[in-house]
């Protein structure tokens, strides 16, 4: 183990005898720790045609890597679920605060998290590198990153919800992810 405060890529094992040999997830470390947080727009009423657009930005400076465990879009029709690297929106949007999931911790994320409901694409740049479309009984669609969504200071992730269902429907988005010093 390279001791980097909670790496992704380290599996701690959490027992002394060598057979059977117990191990613990990083997500699961760092909840202990008091650096995982979840995130959740609750349900909104999304229009035909249009999406929930939702952005994490890890800020310039934060002296903090985020990363994204896992990813839950949920609605109760069809959906099609893009994630799309480095892009932005400039509208102001709804802030969600990230919530520790360590009640006993004081610790606070340094990400800036918002979300916007339109018809119009307010992203700009960025490179889309998942598109899902969810079945038409809607339910939930996790995607399990497990940490391999990874995001230094000065980046920013943006996930779109586009309502394809032919009405309107209610939707949310839920996203679980921890924080490191490197």
């Amino acid at each position: 183990m390279r001791g980097c405060n909670i790496c992704p890529e380290e599996v701690g094992v959490i027992n002394t005898f060598d057979d059977p040999v117990a191990t613990e997830d990083s997500q699961a470390r760092a909840a202990v720790s008091g650096w995982t947080y979840y995130l959740t727009t609750q349900r909104q009423s999304v229009g035909n045609n249009a999406s929930l657009f939702f952005q994490i930005t890890n800020p310039v400076g934060s002296g903090r890597i985020l990363h994204i465990g896992r990813i839950i879009g949920t609605s109760n029709s069809n959906l099609i679920i893009t994630l799309t690297r480095n892009g932005s929106f400039a509208a102001a949007g709804t802030p969600v605060t990230p919530v520790n999931s360590n009640f006993a911790s004081t610790n606070t994320s340094v990400a800036t998290v918002k979300f916007v409901i339109q018809v119009a694409d307010p992203t700009v740049g960025g490179a889309i590198f998942g598109d899902f479309i969810q079945p038409s009984n809607g339910g939930a669609v996790p995607f399990e990153y497990n940490g391999r969504i990874v995001m230094p200071p000065g980046t920013t992730f943006v996930v779109r919800e586009l309502n394809n269902s032919g009405g309107s429907i209610i939707a949310s988005l839920n996203i679980s992810f921890w924080e490191t010093t490197h």
